[in-house]
């Protein structure tokens, strides 16, 4: 009899230790799943800021403010991000973008009295081709502007996806959506920070819910889901990932950095 007891305490000994090491089996395979996503929305964030950085080097806004001290109107020139998404893919797909900039020999103190600057060299180089002139015939136009050995140049591409992205075919329609969210998007917006009534820069965010690709991870992956936005929230967190602050200007950082 005492024998048939302990051969069930140490069967009951055995399953629990099976169900607990089956629980934490779970539970690290449910966080590695967690990660993953995680990981997968990190680098779609990566590649709007890729895009939005890129979209701000060709795009201005000018401003106009009234300077608080003089109570003079005043206009101030800046960067702009795009604030939707539509304009951010119309430009991957449909702008020309600098793909590489070519500059050759130093401006001399002579040339620039006479108003010559690596813009201007650049625009009189783009010019002499659209008439026909061949590289060669160029360079020696140039050099009798006193101009030796200076070449200034930009080789285009057709649009910027492959410069930002290494590839031709990246799915730029695609850059909206959230991964493992069924469709649903990012939220961007973008707006000018001012100080003291001066326009400083233009700031952008764009976020990803916790719950819009934590979902459908059953009801334990639903628990932590909860915990981990009441988490963020109660420490005064965004809860989710998010790029750029439109509230506090942080050079486009991402909060899980």
């Amino acid at each position: 009899m005492k024998t048939t007891i302990n051969v069930i305490l140490v069967v009951c000994a055995c399953a629990l230790a099976a169900i607990c090491i089956r629980s934490i089996t779970d539970d690290q395979k449910l966080d590695d799943q967690m990660e993953a996503r995680k990981k997968v929305v990190i680098a779609r964030l990566l590649d709007i800021k890729a895009a939005e950085e890129a979209y701000k080097e060709t795009h201005d806004t000018t401003l106009i403010y009234i300077d608080e001290e003089s109570q003079e109107t005043r206009t101030a020139t800046m960067g702009a991000y795009a604030e939707t998404f539509e304009v951010l893919i119309d430009f991957l797909k449909n702008t020309r973008y600098p793909e590489q900039i070519i500059k050759e020999g130093q401006i001399q103190e002579k040339a620039q009295r006479a108003g010559w600057t690596e813009a201007k060299v650049a625009t009189e180089i783009y010019n002499l081709r659209k008439q026909g002139m061949s590289d060669e015939k160029i360079r020696e136009r140039l050099e009798a502007e006193e101009l030796p050995g200076v070449w200034c140049d930009t080789v285009w591409a057709e649009n910027p996806i492959k410069s930002l992205y290494g590839r031709s075919d990246y799915p730029v329609d695609s850059l909206c959506y959230i991964p493992f969210s069924n469709g649903q998007k990012f939220e961007l917006g973008g707006q000018v920070h001012y100080k003291m009534g001066i326009p400083m820069n233009y700031v952008m965010e764009c976020k990803a819910p916790f719950e819009t690709y934590l979902r459908g991870l059953g009801k334990q992956g639903d628990r932590k889901l909860v915990n981990k936005k009441m988490y963020e929230e109660e420490r005064g967190a965004y809860p989710g990932l998010q790029i750029g602050d439109i509230a506090n200007w942080n050079n486009n950082a991402g909060n899980w950095e």
